[in-house]
């Protein structure tokens, strides 16, 4: 299979170059391991859905632990329309992502779905389901903006929260761990305390430790992914210093590491008739994309990931107007 840079979507072992990014993971397991509840909120494209991906791999491999991947990216509105449709469709999708890996888990959940129409019965089942396991479960869900302005979805964090405060005083079972990745803070939503409550407003994901992670490449994480291609095209390149002059214009935001890198491999060098990089090649890619035919949507998803990323905007910026031959007065 051929290989190449990817700049859309999962990245995956074998079918793209990939930075390593094992000392990233090892952190996010170790939160896991912990039982941490979090959120990895980044803006777009800043390798969370990869992330994710690789982190169940990792704890699907360890006998103790199952680890199950939702997403509710392309779920529909129908299942926020009301409670009981909620609890439903979220048992009804764990039992699907578990049919062909674990079909006894997967009948488990399916026997429950008609009877789990509140969050009163979603928290019986879910804690009768890992009592069944008799394993560390984990949730992971992405793409949880999409539901992030849903009352629903406030009233479900609210049940784990609840859960997760009960089963550390032995009073409850629940998910050992709880991982939830998006763009923005989950723990700035709000949610009435009780429905008699007009003005008291508590944060549903209060439990939950801060993110730290960085999730952007440096370039001793660059390099490798240079490496694997050199290897592959059996060329020789100075992967360490060209890893370097990407670090410095993209400040490792990863979509744009691996777009400079497409860039350079599928645009500059068949039209220079090469295969050689070098540092000339990476400054060339950078002046491709900030060229007008890239600047609107690139600087599009800039301005919303401003108050996120205020140091890589700036950095990036920078390196925009030094590529446009312009000159910053500080």
């Amino acid at each position: 299979m051929k290989k190449r840079f990817n700049d859309t979507g999962l990245c995956i072992a074998g079918k793209h170059y990939m930075a390593d990014t094992s000392a990233k993971l090892a952190a996010i397991m170790e939160l896991v391991e912990e039982g941490a509840y979090f959120a990895i909120n980044r803006p777009r494209q800043y390798g969370k859905t990869t992330s994710i991906h690789e982190l169940s791999l990792a704890l699907n491999k360890q006998s103790d632990y199952l680890a199950i991947k939702l997403s509710f990216e392309g779920i529909g509105d129908t299942v926020f329309e009301n409670e009981s449709a909620f609890c439903q469709s979220f048992i009804d999708d764990l039992a699907y992502r578990m049919r062909n890996s674990h079909p006894i888990y997967a009948d488990f959940l399916s026997k429950a779905i008609d009877s789990t129409v509140s969050f009163k019965h979603l928290s019986r089942t879910i804690s009768n389901f890992v009592e069944f396991c008799g394993r560390k479960v984990v949730i992971i869900i992405d793409e949880i903006d999409k539901a992030s302005n849903n009352q629903l979805f406030l009233s479900f964090l609210g049940m784990l929260r609840d859960k997760y405060i009960e089963s550390n005083s032995n009073l409850d079972i629940t998910f050992h761990s709880v991982v939830l990745a998006g763009v923005h803070d989950i723990k700035s939503l709000k949610l009435k305390i009780s429905p008699e409550s007009s003005g008291k407003l508590n944060s549903p994901w209060n439990i939950a430790i801060d993110f730290t992670v960085d999730m952007s490449f440096n370039p001793q994480e660059i390099e490798p992914m240079l490496a694997d291609y050199a290897k592959y095209k059996s060329i020789d390149m100075d992967t360490a210093a060209i890893a370097e002059k990407i670090y410095y214009y993209t400040s490792g935001y990863p979509y744009l590491v691996s777009k400079i890198c497409k860039v350079a491999d599928e645009e500059l060098l068949p039209r220079k008739g090469q295969q050689s990089w070098d540092i000339g090649l990476i400054d060339e890619a950078f002046k491709y994309l900030v060229d007008e035919a890239y600047t609107t949507t690139l600087f599009d998803d800039l301005v919303r990931t401003w108050k996120t990323t205020p140091t890589f905007t700036t950095l990036f910026l920078r390196s925009v107007l030094m590529a446009k031959g312009c000159h910053l007065i500080y």
